[in-house]
């Protein structure tokens, strides 16, 4: 019997119809009652050479353990693999497949010939290629009329066209219809549209996209989610003014189409719609929606089709008429449930398509077994997980280690194994969570040239990968080694991402230009990131920017009463905490001193100094003995709870835990030059009302005004209802999500021109 029932193949990164397709297909199988053990084989393909997260539909079903990943080193069999988009295979994989199947099922979501007569892919070739690395048996079905017509030109003999379409499906109850809703304003009618953001998805000109939407009318509002520059670009003027240009967003979908009157579609006439997912949202919701003539094959009696001057004509008429507007309404959303409807569709085409009563099972995919991670000798079992390979440079403090190790912590501990090697000497602190370490010297710890370290450096990191065979090699660091550049060139099929922050000073600027020597760039998001100017703001279009990244959750902290017990403080001390970071490049030795003895002028204050684990102990201030608790304590953000307030620098992961942990800070950044720009952060804070600023220059003049503040309870008070406006950060998950999804990736990214050179 094979280990699974229906393996999906496809790059989950998909950010269109496809994915959302995918998405909706599981929702229904995993709501069945007898749900097929279901699988997903992840595929790096070509057209996307960026980071980019899986769609979330997807990646939901993995967390829930609906999906059972299949991982690019393991050896399991299937009934069916579902390969969705024939770009997945344009290529030969780069290594043996983890899956075989009986039967694979080639699923086209794109016209293989446009409406200009552009060959878009060639099908035969895919099909032998998923024939000879995935399954003898390959049958191919397109997911529309439109795309059925374009196979005419096909000549190869691999791959069985079959007669059923694979039509798209939809969850009805995602997108719910209001048969109350208020019938439009004559006055004010909003137009809209939504789609991923494409040129190709727009009308050809600006004039025959401001006869369909209309240009400065003063009765219509045009609401558009998926705009953009990328229109400026393709138009070479500006949008109209009445045009409201919205970045797209999966999660808010619904709700925009909730606002709208009309839906309004047409795209350029180059382009070939396959089907047009964004227009079965639309009608599942009950829009009424206007299409160019070409869709009726598609939609049938569910919306109208108008020629572009028919547009406007026609949505003034229905809306001076809500009775037919009401009934158009219904129309589409019963039209959308008679043929669309998830609920039984997916698992009874999956049947048509082979999959036998015998096959399926109630049983659970099989998982393998989590291993115990054993604490005191970190060992690496390449037998069962695969390492991700973090690396990291030498920083002055934690914070590398600590962003890697907000990774770290949230990856599938069931098939990943972190593994770092880093040249920072708080490398322990991932010690002494479990993980595996190596320690690789910086040039500064060895007094070593340049030229002469990076070659050591190199082979150092050759070996380390020869030996470790990572899923996946993660750099954390502003600069990108020559060594490190070379030791990626010797593996290309490697996945390497450089997680870079933001913030930069222009010293570093010339880093940037070994960006495209990794698979791919990500940058931890920043609260105060529209006030980065810096040398990596121009890359962000090459980059994918997360929200901000913590170590620790928030929410996962302990109890304040539970951290005032752990330190031993009582319930009416005033405690701040201090973190003046490592010193290692910011002198802080006599303005530490200052500050305590600045809080220690008021009876109530505790002071919890919190030594950096690469500082030594400095001393206390004569006469402070027994209202200062000093420790080195990693992660200290765990006991945050404890404390009513803060001084320290303003480092990325200090400054983003301060804020989402709603500690009131007074910041004291560390402006030296090859720091990044923590004063930015800090003077945000402060204008924002997050937090207070003081420059270590100023703190002469202004410690005594700034530490009065900081322990006022109004202010206090004040600067925690502003921090409480935050939003919750994902960001940690987000990062920990891609780089699991690329480290199970199989790559058919690399042509054979560049995968195998002569």
């Amino acid at each position: 019997m094979e280990d699974l029932d229906l393996v999906y193949v496809l790059d989950p990164r998909f950010e269109g119809g496809a994915s959302t397709a995918v998405a909706a297909e599981l929702d229904g199988l995993a709501q069945a009652p007898n749900p097929p053990r279901t699988g997903i084989m992840m595929v790096k393909a070509h057209l996307l050479g960026l980071p980019w997260p899986s769609h979330p539909g997807i990646r939901r079903h993995i967390e829930s353990g609906f999906l059972r990943v299949v991982w690019p080193w393991e050896r399991l069999t299937a009934q069916i693999a579902l390969v969705h988009h024939p770009v997945v295979f344009a290529n030969l994989p780069r290594a043996r497949l983890p899956l075989r199947a009986a039967r694979a099922v080639l699923v086209l979501h794109h016209p293989m010939v446009d409406a200009k007569g552009t060959r878009q892919y060639d099908l035969d070739t895919v099909c032998e290629v998923i024939a000879a690395t995935l399954s003898p048996e390959v049958l191919v079905t397109p997911v529309s009329p439109v795309v059925r017509r374009s196979l005419r030109a096909r000549k190869g003999k691999t791959g069985v066209l079959v007669e059923e379409d694979w039509i798209n499906l939809i969850s009805p109850e995602d997108w719910p219809f209001d048969p109350d809703r208020i019938a439009p304003d004559p006055k004010t009618i909003v137009l809209g549209r939504h789609a991923r953001p494409d040129p190709s998805k727009w009308p050809d000109t600006l004039e025959d996209a401001a006869l369909i939407y209309g240009a400065g009318e003063d009765d219509i509002e045009v609401r558009v989610l998926g705009g953009g520059d990328f229109l400026q670009a393709k138009y070479q003027k500006p949008v109209p003014g009445n045009w409201l240009m919205l970045p797209f967003d999966f999660d808010g979908v619904q709700d925009f189409l909730a606002g709208l009157d009309f839906y309004v579609y047409y795209h350029d006439s180059a382009w070939s719609e396959a089907f047009g997912r964004t227009v079965l949202e639309a009608l599942a919701m009950g829009c009424v929606a206007i299409l160019p003539p070409h869709f009726r094959e598609l939609f049938g009696e569910a919306a109208l089709y108008a020629e572009p001057k028919e547009v406007l004509p026609l949505v003034r008429a229905i809306a001076a008429d809500p009775d037919r507007w009401r009934s158009l309404r219904r129309a589409a959303r019963r039209w959308v449930l008679e043929n669309h409807a998830v609920t039984w569709r997916a698992a009874e085409r999956a049947k048509l398509f082979g999959l036998t009563d015998s096959s399926v099972s109630k049983d659970p995919a099989p998982q393998r077994p989590v291993p115990k991670i054993v604490q005191e000798t970190p060992a690496i079992d390449r037998r069962s997980r695969a390492p991700v390979l973090f690396v990291s440079t030498n920083g002055i403090g934690v914070g590398h280690l600590t962003q890697q190790m907000a990774i770290a912590d949230r990856l599938p501990r069931d098939a990943l194994q972190p593994v770092f090697a880093s040249m920072s000497f708080s490398l322990k602190v991932a010690s002494d969570a479990g993980y595996p370490v190596f320690y690789l010297p910086h040039h500064r710890h060895l007094g070593a040239g340049h030229e002469t370290w990076n070659t050591v450096f190199a082979e150092e990191l050759y070996d380390l990968i020869c030996h470790l065979q990572p899923a996946l090699l993660a750099y954390d660091g502003t600069a990108a080694f020559g060594g490190l550049i070379d030791a990626l060139d010797a593996f290309p099929d490697l996945v390497s991402l450089w997680v870079r922050r933001a913030m930069w000073r222009e010293i570093h600027r010339d880093f940037l230009n070994v960006s495209d020597a990794f698979t791919g760039v990500i940058e931890p998001g920043e609260l105060p990131g529209d006030l980065d100017f810096g040398p990596t703001r121009d890359q962000r279009g090459n980059t994918h920017v997360t929200e901000p990244v913590l170590h620790i959750d928030p929410a996962a902290r302990h109890d304040r009463a539970a951290a005032r017990r752990h330190y031993g403080f009582d319930d009416d001390d005033l405690v701040v905490a201090l973190q003046m970071g490592s010193g290692a490049n910011f002198a802080t030795e006599d303005l530490r001193a200052e500050v305590i003895r600045h809080l220690l002028r008021h009876a109530k204050v505790r002071v919890l100094d919190i030594v950096s684990p690469l500082a030594k102990r400095p001393p206390l201030p004569e006469g402070t003995e027994g209202r200062v608790h000093q420790l080195r304590e990693f992660p200290s953000y765990l006991n945050s709870r404890a404390v009513d307030a803060a001084v320290g620098v303003a480092g990325y992961n200090a400054f983003h835990e301060q804020l989402y942990g709603g500690i009131p800070t007074l910041f004291i950044p560390n402006e030296s030059p090859e720091m990044d720009s923590q004063l930015t952060r800090a003077q945000w804070a402060e204008i924002m009302g997050h937090g207070l600023c003081l420059r270590a220059r100023d703190a002469a003049a202004r410690l005594d005004t700034k530490i009065a503040e900081l322990l006022d309870p109004g202010a206090r008070a004040a600067m925690r209802s502003r921090m409480a406006t935050l939003k919750p950060s994902k960001g940690a998950a987000e990062l920990a999500g891609l780089v699991a999804d690329h480290a199970g990736m199989v790559r058919t990214d690399r042509f054979p021109w560049d995968a195998y050179p002569r």
